[in-house]
């Protein structure tokens, strides 16, 4: 189907309701003998269309060899800008028809999708990728001029799958040459998969002398590895700013500065408490059950290595105990609880293990299925009020 079309109709119908027969913005689609194809980013989190949307974001992600890479959600950051008012559509590739040309097919495919969208009477277009996605974007702001927005996260591809170099060149030439309303870049420090090279320092040199607002995440921040900035860590530290950063209604042609983080509740809140009806009661009176209970009540969250993590105790029935889970990296839910030796005690879906324990805020401890890994976190207190 091409492109205009499909968008077409597909934004009649990305605001129905979730139970339409025919959606194809639908998540968790198959691909079947499809090259692209388009999903809702978050279908559990309403759209607001064309006319009330702060505007659009196309997500392309990166390519992992020949695993199932179309299967990758969208960063939890952008959840956040979701939640703030962008309505988010990711742009999927079947991974077993990537070829030789399968960088310049998806260009052009995601600068059809942004001319339909803009269409389609989005105010703003923001194209956003990850690695090689983070590569199309530059690119596609490379080729045209009249995009709002572009954000890259550890932009880039291999020049040569032996020797898995990255030809920082290129980036740079793009930097000097793209026309795009603003751009955010994320450049994680360690990033292995292009030899730990340093591309911050030359790409600030570059967009300081362009008078393009710009937001850079570089090596000298706390964002590690290749798929730092889909992390939770990256949207605990950064997805407020680069809400600002997109909102704001005019830039000065200078570099975007984060201030630091303050209270982290609210970007939990966005990305992880459930919303409406599906937001389990969290329990609020002790009564009836061991002492350390009514030390841990209410919504808690914790940053888990690099992975945000929501947890609160809920009442599941007379004497029953159960405990909320979700995490940026672990969709979760509730599940039993039990206490005992004087700690809060449950088992995942997925078969880990985790243990709340009193003291301050309280201490959240994770193991892995096998026990090959644990790790722990002071827990943080959230408000189950907002």
């Amino acid at each position: 189907m091409p492109a205009l079309l499909a968008t077409a109709l597909l934004l009649v119908l990305a605001t129905s309701a979730a139970g339409a027969e025919t959606d194809p913005l639908a998540c968790n689609q198959q691909p079947g003998n499809r090259y692209f194809w388009l999903e809702r980013a978050f279908c559990d989190l309403p759209s607001s269309g064309p006319e009330r949307a702060n505007g659009a974001i196309i997500w392309n992600h990166g390519i992992s060899g020949t695993t199932q890479s179309w299967m990758a959600p969208a960063p939890p950051a952008f959840r956040l800008l979701q939640a703030r008012g962008w309505d988010v559509i990711m742009l999927k590739r079947h991974h077993a028809a990537e070829g030789n040309n399968a960088l310049s097919r998806t260009v052009q495919r995601t600068l059809d999708e942004a001319k339909a969208l803009k269409k389609a009477g989005y105010k703003k277009v923001v194209l956003a990728g990850q690695s090689f996605g983070g590569y199309v974007t530059l690119e596609a702001i490379d080729t045209a001029p009249d995009i709002d927005a572009a954000i890259a996260l550890a932009p880039g591809v291999r020049a040569s799958s032996a020797a898995g170099r990255l030809d920082a060149s290129v980036t740079d030439r793009i930097l000097q040459s793209a026309k795009v309303g603003r751009l955010a870049l994320v450049f994680p420090k360690h990033d292995s998969l292009f030899n730990y090279l340093e591309r911050g320092p030359s790409a600030n040199a570059i967009l300081s002398r362009r008078g393009l607002p710009y937001l850079l995440v570089d090596e000298t921040s706390d964002i590690t590895g290749h798929g730092g900035g889909v992390t939770g860590r990256f949207a605990l530290r950064y997805g407020p700013c680069l809400a600002d950063f997109l909102a704001t209604p005019t830039l000065p042609g200078t570099r975007f500065t984060c201030p630091p983080v303050g209270d982290g509740w609210p970007v939990v809140r966005e990305v992880l408490l459930p919303a409406g009806a599906t937001r389990p009661a969290f329990l609020r009176d002790a009564a009836g059950f061991p002492p350390p209970v009514g030390e841990l009540l209410g919504p808690r969250w914790a940053l888990l290595g690099d992975s945000l993590v929501l947890v609160g105790l809920v009442d599941s029935g007379p004497n029953r105990l159960g405990l909320l889970y979700r995490s940026t990296g672990f969709a979760g839910g509730v599940v039993d609880a039990a206490v005992k030796d004087g700690a809060v005690h449950a088992t995942l879906s997925n078969k880990s293990t985790v243990t709340l324990k009193p003291g301050e805020s309280g201490v959240l401890t994770w193991t892995a299925s096998d026990r090959s890994r644990t790790l722990g976190a002071p827990l943080n207190r959230g408000r189950d009020t907002d």
